[in-house]
């Protein structure tokens, strides 16, 4: 998402040209949920994806002609014909995904240019909040856009013309950005003043953070790798010759801090996930403890070493008088990472990596064919 975001910042300031494919609605077997986008580019190149490949050069023709018109177009793909479809695909995926395709034309307007600022001040501060789009009205399909933003606690910017209908639509956005068990961007119908609407729910969640605390050369992959999954990625070492952009040129932000210094010089804001990687035992053992006794939640906190030398390290915290947040001493992740036989720094932080994404995603980490229910 990041990346996309990046890019519609460039294109935004563009003259003309370029758009934007979203996905809408998702039924049966699909590579990518909704919410999901890709960018359009003059040049012909594409940004992001809305499939696993399959999709995406009908996607791009149809972009073309939505440019050209400077209308945008809702597109059917049915994936599951077993023959080929009107694109010569025979996709056998079993499953159908509604696109929305739209020029940049919108958001190079006053009003667009305006919500997208809104949207990405809310972006930067790791903030939720939903773009909703009005798309459908007494059944029939509306030529031009209009949106609004809606926070957690269901303020809106923005009006779809109508107080009534802004209250409704501000209350189920609300409620679905909230709603941490599913992912959360749907569209949705709704019926104010005996009219239905129809409504896509495009929730932005913020990109993780990643603190990597410690510089060592197993560091290097795990930030590569972290920085490709679109985290937000904080290298942090006491050393200034690890803690620099040409070892870690793929990190957000490098910190050269000592131990002692890591909850002045480290924000623990907006849940981020940590992996402590020192191979240092006092330099561990001084950041566990600020870990442990913040109050300030973590998604993820990790400690590579065998369980006996993290035990040690909590079992000397409390030994030193320190109050640990016991729910955070019990969500301590050792030995890091998931059971696959890792053995090269790649490897490990693959299988780190892989943790952190089912702990967020409130996964077992089990094979997918051992589950018995959607994946999505």
């Amino acid at each position: 998402m990041r990346e996309i975001i990046d890019e519609m910042r460039r294109m935004i300031a563009e003259p003309e040209g370029g758009a934007l494919v979203t996905i809408t609605k998702t039924k049966g077997s699909a590579y990518r949920r909704e919410g999901a986008k890709m960018l359009c580019l003059k040049s012909g190149a594409m940004i992001g994806s809305i499939s696993g490949g399959c999709l995406e050069s009908d996607a791009y023709e149809v972009s073309l002609e939505v440019v050209e018109r400077n209308e945008p177009q809702m597109v059917f793909y049915d994936t599951s014909a077993e023959e080929e479809n009107v694109w010569g695909l025979g996709l056998g995926c079993n499953g159908s995904v509604e696109v929305l395709i739209e020029p940049m034309t919108w958001w190079r307007s006053k009003e667009g240019r305006s919500l997208f600022d809104q949207m990405m001040r809310r972006v930067d501060k790791g903030d939720r909040c939903a773009v909703v789009t009005l798309l459908v009205k007494d059944g029939e399909r509306l030529t031009g856009f209009r949106r609004m933003i809606v926070d957690p606690d269901g303020k809106n910017t923005g009006t779809f013309g109508s107080p009534g209908l802004d209250f409704v639509v501000a209350r189920r956005a609300q409620a679905i950005i909230n709603d941490e068990t599913v992912r959360p961007s749907r569209k949705v119908t709704i019926d104010v003043d005996f009219s239905p609407y129809e409504i896509f729910v495009d929730a932005l969640l913020p990109p993780t953070r990643l603190l990597v605390v410690g510089g060592g050369h197993d560091a290097i992959p795990m930030v590569k790798f972290a920085r490709e999954m679109n985290l937000v990625v904080t290298l942090v070492d006491s050393r200034p010759k690890f803690a620099t952009h040409d070892r870690f040129p793929g990190a957000d932000q490098i910190i050269c801090a000592q131990p002692e210094e890591f909850a002045e010089r480290v924000s623990l804001e907006g849940c981020p996930a940590v992996i402590l990687m020192n191979h240092h035992y006092l330099k561990d053992r001084i950041i566990l403890g600020q870990l442990l006794t913040s109050p300030l939640e973590v998604t993820y906190l990790g400690a590579l070493g065998p369980r006996v030398r993290t035990d040690k390290l909590i079992s000397d915290l409390r030994e030193q008088g320190l109050t640990l947040v016991e729910e955070k001493v019990r969500a301590v992740r050792t030995p890091v990472g998931l059971d696959v036989g890792a053995d090269s720094p790649e490897e490990i932080a693959v299988s780190i990596l892989a943790e952190l994404l089912a702990v967020k995603n409130r996964r077992n980490g089990l094979p997918l064919r051992e589950r018995n229910k959607a994946i999505h």
